[in-house]
């Protein structure tokens, strides 16, 4: 799969398979501006200037969590989009972090399981946020031309997540689904429970 953030209220995904829209997914309600997939495929988070991130299940097309800036304030059509609009999101390496980046001169860091930031960095005129591929560090792109490095924080992963890790890179929600396993542990499987 493939997914677009073409400045719409949705995001698109992509067969690459066959180059034919797989569905839209639609939930913001402001401009889509930033996508990633996590490092196993399992889920997608899209970014907009309605001051929220959307976590999806890609398969299903299934909102999983809403991850709403500045904490308080509610997603939609009166949120202050000048002082509040989300240009970047992405996963860590490990895909147990995302950073953020806003027109609120902040990078944040956030556990995947949190509701909540558990890091924040002070920037201006923040564009684009990339995670080195080994984790630990971050690299934003500024609108005046600058790249900026953070430290970032880093854990290890629990076995259990890395057991998830390894069989959501092979097998479709659908798949996970299927399998004889009890209910708790698809739900698991599938980030339904974090």
């Amino acid at each position: 799969m493939l997914c677009s953030a073409a400045g719409e209220k949705s995001a698109l995904l992509w067969s690459m398979r066959s180059f034919a829209l797989i569905r839209r997914l639609e939930g913001h309600q402001s401009s889509v501006v930033s996508c990633d997939f996590s490092p196993d495929s399992a889920l997608l988070v899209t970014a907009s200037y309605d001051a929220c991130v959307i976590m999806w299940d890609p398969y299903t097309g299934e909102q999983l969590r809403t991850l709403r800036y500045g904490g308080v304030r509610p997603c939609g059509p009166s949120c202050d989009i000048h002082t509040s609009s989300l240009r970047s999101v992405c996963f860590s390496p490990e895909g147990l972090y995302l950073a953020t980046v806003a027109d609120d001169r902040l990078l944040r860091i956030w556990a995947l399981e949190l509701r909540s930031p558990v890091a924040f960095a002070p920037m201006t005129n923040g564009l684009c946020c990339m995670y080195f591929p080994h984790g630990g560090f971050i690299a934003t792109g500024t609108r005046d031309g600058h790249v900026q490095f953070w430290s970032a924080p880093r854990a290890l992963a629990s076995l259990k997540h890395l057991c998830r890790r390894a069989l959501r890179t092979f097998l479709t929600t659908y798949q996970v689904l299927a399998l004889p396993i009890p209910r708790k542990l698809k739900e698991f499987l599938t980030y339904r429970s974090f």
